[in-house]
């Protein structure tokens, strides 16, 4: 039988088309794996069981602690402590990132990797003794000292990257029952800090309230659109993973008012919230509505929990195609947490600008050399693609 050209053009132009994607498939699958790994090879503390921003031997030093911490001061470089400023923000990502890629394949690896950034993000939140407090790091040398500051991103990622990996089903069983542990004293913390004397805020593991940078607050009117979900967030984790009604009625207290201050961005211009949103903001968002997604999935919330999350990604879609990469918007991975946040929008529209964007991202710098940030959220914005692909 005879096929007409034009049939066999199709044919040659998808084949090829098929072979393209598979190969920039093999390029970045490659490309994220070298980036991981090279940093949880060099940057990883068997004292600590966490990987760093820099090699374990140039962690700040603990010489400075009083009663096991130190404090942030404006102005310092590595305020928060070298190597220690985002434990729980990146190895939260990673451990999203490896949950997805569980998802689309069942390698041994994935659960040896998995299992040793759950570890060292567990310890973030024991290691140091201050009950339900989520540090940034630990100081490698004594192997408990923390930055008595933390915020309320770090504790967001702490949460929903365990969350994810508990999930997932990958999870070493004994580190899943300690996070509901952990997740429940957590809970507990923050209920106790939610008081109009303490303006809502929780504070730092030295008892400042409020905190000395303004990061802390959780709750109440000064919070923005993509702050907004955190603390229902925090209640509800604690409600699913351990059952305890408890936390789904501390759930039940606050979630309208949040999710109604969360909805206030659809009143907000670009312009409104450049300044006070960076990229990791939206994000975070994403992060803490996925979470709450997962809970009230057959709730007469759910239309507006989907609708939030569609306007952040509507947001962060706009500013990745507006955005100029030799001054890129601000945020700590500004393409990964941008791709992040809108792949977390179970509504989103993928298309062939945003495969380039992604190509690009990966393509951007040598993922084993632009630092464990980057290289822990562009893995996890990848591994959210592919996760989506596979589902088509």
């Amino acid at each position: 039988m005879k096929y007409p050209p034009r049939y066999i053009a199709i044919a040659v132009a998808t084949f090829f088309s098929l072979a393209l994607q598979a190969q920039d498939f093999k390029y970045m699958t490659e490309a994220c794996d070298a980036g991981i790994h090279y940093y949880m090879e060099h940057n990883y503390s068997p004292v600590t069981q966490l990987v760093y921003t820099c090699p374990p031997e140039q962690v700040h030093s603990s010489s400075d602690c009083v009663d096991g911490m130190f404090v942030w001061y404006k102005g310092i470089p590595d305020g928060y402590g070298k190597g220690m400023s985002d434990g729980p923000l990146i190895n939260g990502t990673l451990l999203a990132g490896l949950a997805d890629r569980w998802a689309v394949e069942h390698r041994r690896s994935l659960r040896r990797d998995a299992d040793m950034i759950a570890r060292g993000t567990l310890n973030l939140a024991s290691r140091h003794g201050h009950k339900g407090f989520v540090a940034r790091g630990i100081c490698v040398d004594d192997g408990r000292s923390i930055c008595a500051n933390s915020s309320i991103d770090q504790f967001t990622h702490w949460v929903h990257g365990l969350w994810r990996y508990a999930a997932s089903g990958m999870g070493r069983k004994a580190y899943v029952e300690e996070y509901k542990t952990l997740l429940v004293e957590v809970a507990e913390f923050i209920e106790s800090m939610m008081t109009p004397e303490n303006e809502y805020n929780f504070g730092q593991a030295d008892g400042t309230v409020p905190d000395s940078r303004g990061i802390c607050y959780m709750y109440g009117d000064r919070l923005w659109p993509h702050e907004a979900p955190r603390l229902p967030m925090i209640y509800i984790a604690a409600y699913m993973m351990t059952g305890d009604e408890h936390w789904r009625e501390r759930y039940e207290e606050v979630i309208d008012v949040c999710l109604s201050r969360t909805l206030g961005i659809r009143d907000m211009t670009d312009r409104q919230i450049a300044g006070r949103m960076p990229c990791y903001s939206l994000y975070q968002a994403q992060c803490a509505l996925e979470l709450i997604l997962a809970y009230e999935q057959n709730t007469a919330r759910t239309p507006l929990i989907r609708e939030a999350m569609a306007e952040f990604s509507r947001r962060a879609r706009s500013r990745a195609v507006s955005a100029d990469p030799a001054k890129p918007p601000y945020g700590m991975t500004w393409d990964g947490e941008l791709i992040l946040a809108e792949l977390m929008d179970p509504a989103y529209a993928w298309d062939e600008r945003d495969e380039d964007f992604l190509l690009q991202s990966v393509d951007r710098e040598d993922l084993a050399q632009g630092g464990w940030c980057r290289a822990a959220h562009i893995y996890a914005a990848y591994w959210k693609y592919r996760r989506l692909v596979t589902r088509k």
